[in-house]
C-alpha cells in the first residue's frame, strides 16, 4: 500500500468533495431505478433478472460513473480504479472467496449453533435452478457495481481530501449506511449492528483492493460472499416460510442476536464480523510490510 497517509496534489474544498461523492452514489441509484423500470415489462423473474443486472445496470452503473468521473470531476483518473487482471491471481482470490463463506457455515455447523432447516414442500429442479440463476446474477452485479462505487470512485475522490486510512473508514462508514435500506425495521439495535457489519465489510473488501491494486479481486470475493449471503442459496432461516423460500436452510439451535445478525441477518452475525476483521487485519498487516502472496 502505497502513500498511506499523504494527501493528493489535487485536492477538492470539503463542500465539492461531499458534493461530487453525493452525485456518484445518486448516478448509482438513478441507474438502479432506470434499469428497474426498463424490465417491468418481463414478467418472467428470472429472465428479468438477468437483463436487469447483468445486461443493463452492471455496464450502465460503471459506464455512468467512469463519464461523470472524467467529463465533471476531473480530479482523478478513473481508469486507474480497475488495476490488471492476473488469471492466476484471480483464482487465488476466487479460492479465498469461497473459503470465507464456507468457514462461517462451517462454524455455526460445527459448534452446534445451527442445524439443517428441512423443507415442507420441496424445491423443483427448476425453482432451484432458478433461485440460482437470479441471486449469481444478482451477486455479480452488486459485487462490481458496489466496489467500483465504493472502493473505486468514492475512495479516490475521498483520497484527495484525506489520508488513505482515513478514506478507506469514510467509505465502509458510508457502504454500512447504504445497507440501512435493506433492514424491514428500524430498531436502533437493528441499524447499529448492519452499519457495524457494513464498515467491518468495507474494511474487508479495501484491504483487499489496497493489498493488491486491482478492484476485480475485491468484486470476486464480494460476490461470492454476496452468492452465500445475501440470496436464497442458503439461508439462516428464521422461520419455515423463508427456509422453504431457499435451497439450502439452516436454523439457530438457540436464538441469539450475536448468531443471527438481527434484522439485517448474518452478514451482521458476530461470526461474520470475525471474518472481516481477520482478513482485515492479514491483509493490511502484510501491505505494511510489503509481502507478496
Amino acid at each position: 500500500m502505497t502513500n498511506t497517509s499523504k494527501k493528493s496534489d489535487q485536492s477538492f474544498s470539503l463542500g465539492k468533495t461531499v458534493l461530487f461523492a453525493l452525485a456518484l452514489i445518486a448516478v448509482f441509484i438513478l441507474v438502479a431505478v432506470l434499469c428497474e423500470l426498463l424490465t417491468s415489462w418481463i414478467t418472467f423473474k428470472p429472465l428479468k433478472i438477468l437483463i436487469r443486472e447483468i445486461f443493463l445496470r452492471l455496464p450502465l452503473t460503471i459506464f455512468s460513473l467512469h463519464l461523470l468521473a472524467t467529463r465533471v470531476i476531473k480530479v482523478y483518473n478513473p481508469g486507474a480504479i480497475y488495476g490488471k487482471l492476473n488469471l492466476v491471481n484471480a483464482i487465488k482470490w476466487l479460492a479465498l472467496g469461497l473459503i470465507l463463506p464456507l468457514a462461517v457455515w462451517l462454524f455455526y455447523y460445527l459448534f452446534h449453533y445451527a442445524v439443517p432447516f428441512k423443507h415442507s414442500v420441496s424445491l423443483s429442479a427448476a425453482d432451484k435452478l432458478s433461485l440460482v440463476a437470479e441471486w449469481v446474477a444478482i451477486s455479480i452485479a452488486a459485487g462490481l457495481t458496489e466496489e467500483t462505487l465504493f472502493r473505486g470512485h468514492l475512495f479516490m475522490i475521498f483520497k484527495t481530501r484525506f489520508s488513505t486510512p482515513a478514506a478507506i473508514l469514510i467509505t465502509s462508514f458510508i457502504f454500512g449506511l447504504v445497507h440501512i435500506a435493506m433492514l424491514t425495521s428500524f430498531g436502533p439495535i437493528d441499524v447499529l449492528m448492519v452499519v457495524a457489519g457494513g464498515i467491518m465489510a468495507g474494511a474487508m473488501f479495501s484491504a483487499i483492493y489496497a493489498y493488491t491494486k486491482v478492484i476485480w479481486y475485491a468484486a470476486i470475493v464480494h460476490i461470492i460472499w454476496d452468492i452465500f449471503f445475501i440470496g436464497k442459496i442458503t439461508v439462516l432461516a428464521a422461520g419455515q416460510s423463508e427456509a422453504d423460500r431457499a435451497i439450502l436452510s439452516f436454523k439457530l439451535i438457540k436464538q441469539s442476536l450475536l448468531l443471527s445478525g438481527g434484522n439485517f441477518g448474518i452478514e451482521a452475525a458476530v461470526p461474520c464480523l470475525m471474518v472481516y476483521l481477520t482478513v482485515s487485519f492479514v491483509l493490511f498487516y502484510l501491505c505494511r510490510r510489503g509481502v507478496v502472496i
